[in-house]
This record gives C-alpha cells, structure tokens and sequence, in this order.
C-alpha cells in the first residue's frame, strides 16, 4: 500500500504543485520543473525510467519522450531530513 504525499494546487492562470515530503518520501518530475526546495530536499537526476529496469528500459523510457519533445532526463526529490516537512 502507497503513502499518500501530501501536495496542493495553488495560481489560477499560472498553476503550481505545492508538495510536503516527510522524511524519506521521494517525487520524481521532470527536469527543470522545480521552483523552490527546502535545504532538507535532495535533487538527483536519472536517465530514463525513474524507478530500476534495466538499461534497455531506460532507454526506451527516454527515447519515448524525446519522440513527444520531454527532456530525456527526470529529477527526483528526496526528503533528507529527519523531522519536518
């Protein structure tokens, strides 16, 4: 079973995804999406499929969204703190 990840939607013209990590919960975006994090998030960016597979699948993963103009690359934000949101 999934934890649920605490977000909200705020803008009305300009809409954005406000998102409270707990420690450990992780969100995958795509590059370049992020306007502003806590010192306690950690970027990183993958290559391809954000979760395992192998290189085959991460290549596919990115060749699908090169074919639909998204960049190849997706970050991933991790709550690397131990308290807070």
């Amino acid at each position: 079973m999934a934890h649920e990840i605490e977000y909200r939607i705020l803008g009305d013209d300009l809409q954005f995804v406000e998102i409270l990590l707990d420690p450990g919960e992780t969100v995958v975006s795509e590059a370049g999406g992020m306007m502003y994090m806590s010192g306690a998030i950690k970027m990183d960016s993958q290559f391809g499929a954000a979760a395992g597979g192998g290189m085959f699948n991460k290549l596919l993963s990115a060749g699908k969204r090169f074919m639909t103009g998204e960049s190849l690359f997706l970050a991933t934000f991790t709550h690397s703190g131990s308290k807070g949101k």
